[in-house]
């Protein structure tokens, strides 16, 4: 049976890899007013600054490091449908203090759109998704952009989703909700868990409520430091 190409090619744009950032360089040039000139681009921070300068054709601006190191800068398209690209400026060596300061230039000036933890992927629909390492999970944040406000907005979400597994070394319970210690179940020892969700405890307190299920299907809330202490198997890395 022949397969439509229609059909192929819908398949090979669903399979296609995600779209991130180039690799930051310390200078290039892009069309980022749709002008059909290109501007000379370029970042330039010495160790130690406190603040970068970014400069793109005739305008300059100057972002804060907050003690990072400033890579260099990378030329996106926020979104395919409009005439506009953007340009981000990446610092950090580590997941820790990685940051991007993406800016948008309007012919005149530059403008700061927002400030995603990472460029994870760009795919020119006006969002980006961000990928934060949490110990033993990536939290993904989104972004959406706003052409009329020249604003890059996160989209808050109430959980994050997990999706790791593990076994348990020693009992201990699952709760029924983040606020409600009544005890679902005692997870047995030896059994396998799903870790699917985590929610954070609140805005000062950097640890999350994870979301269980139970061998025997039972959904529960736990502290991180009960995964930590109680179970094996889980991707733990600093």
């Amino acid at each position: 049976m022949k397969v439509p190409v229609l059909t192929v090619a819908a398949l090979m744009l669903l399979a296609a890899p995600p779209a991130r950032a180039d690799e930051p360089v310390k200078s290039t040039s892009a069309d980022l007013d749709g002008d059909g000139k290109p501007e000379a681009i370029s970042v330039q921070w010495g160790q130690g600054d406190a603040q970068f300068v970014l400069k793109v054709g005739g305008a300059t601006v100057r972002g804060k490091t907050n003690d990072a190191e400033v890579r260099g800068v990378s030329v996106i398209d926020l979104d395919g449908g409009d005439k506009w690209k953007e340009v981000a400026v990446d610092m950090g060596l580590t997941d820790d203090d990685h940051r991007s300061i993406v800016y948008g230039f309007d012919g005149k000036a530059l403008k700061e759109l927002g400030s995603p933890h990472a460029l994870t992927e760009v795919r020119g629909n006006g969002i980006v998704l961000s990928d934060s390492w949490m110990g033993f999970w990536n939290r993904r944040e989104k972004y959406a952009l706003d052409r009329k406000a020249w604003k890059l907005n996160p989209v808050p979400q109430e959980l994050y989703f997990v999706g790791a597994e593990a076994t348990v070394k020693k009992s201990f319970p699952i709760v029924r909700g983040t606020k409600d210690k009544a005890v679902v179940a005692n997870l047995a020892e030896g059994s396998k868990i799903q870790v699917l969700a985590a929610a954070p405890v609140g805005p000062k307190d950097p640890d999350y409520w994870y979301l269980v299920k139970s061998s025997t299907g039972l959904l529960g809330w736990t502290r991180g430091q009960n995964l930590q202490d109680n179970t094996e198997g889980l991707p733990w890395a600093g």
